[in-house]
């Protein structure tokens, strides 16, 4: 279930964000009272299984299942990930953009069925890390910005060393979800509801989008 510009960030104590992939995938267990990540692993689809996305099914249930035996509790989790490619490009074929596409439906088809909170259904663009990143290091908007930069800034800043470059992402996926993305998106949808405000003339009318308008503002982070 989708809870975007739903339900309060603080209904939720843990973030469980994926850099989804169709062989190696990232993931960060993150939490939200403190603010840092607990913890970080892959989930590796090895192609043995007849369909690789039965496996990656699999993976998926044994993830949260071993969170399940530690107390976490399904209804206590968010969950949000790296949202795909459009189109393909210098770095993506349309056969990977297929394989990511199968990845993310997998991946919304068990949050579904298992009714475990999903941010939304698009995820984190890695133009929003990127951007979120070179703000955060002072760097010049044109800087590009490299796996090994966000590794290292997981090292520097959690002391989480991360065996694999797609955990250190998924750990900063996280931090841009809750620093930037969640106010962000509530930020635009305000605007877009102030500009429909001006075409009303109703009294009713307007008085419902005032309302509205308050309860966006009550589910930013930072008010």
């Amino acid at each position: 279930m989708e809870i975007k510009f739903k339900r309060n960030i603080n209904e939720f104590k843990y973030l469980v964000m994926f850099d989804l992939a169709s062989k190696i995938s990232g993931v960060c267990l993150w939490d939200i009272v403190n603010h840092a990540p607990i913890s970080t692993e892959i989930l590796k689809v090895t192609g043995k299984c007849e369909l690789p996305a039965s496996e990656l099914y699999d993976l998926i249930d044994n993830y949260f299942d071993r969170l399940n035996k530690t107390g976490i509790l399904l209804e206590e989790v968010l969950v949000s990930f790296e949202s795909a490619p459009m189109q393909a490009g210098r770095f993506t074929t349309a056969q990977t953009l297929i394989s990511l596409g199968k990845s993310h439906a997998v991946l919304d088809l068990y949050c579904y069925r298992n009714n475990i909170a999903e941010y939304d259904y698009v995820g984190v663009a890695p133009i929003t890390t990127h951007s979120y990143f070179k703000k955060i290091k002072e760097l010049d908007s044109k800087a590009p910005v490299e796996k090994e930069d966000i590794h290292q800034y997981v090292i520097d800043t959690y002391g989480l060393d991360t065996k694999f470059l797609d955990e250190s992402d998924a750990v900063f996926l996280a931090q841009t979800l809750l620093e930037c993305r969640w106010d962000k998106d509530i930020t635009e949808k305000i605007k877009e509801i102030k500009r429909h405000r001006k075409t009303l003339k109703a009294a009713h009318a307007i008085k419902s989008c005032d309302e509205e308008i308050a309860r966006l503002n009550e589910l930013k982070i930072n008010k």
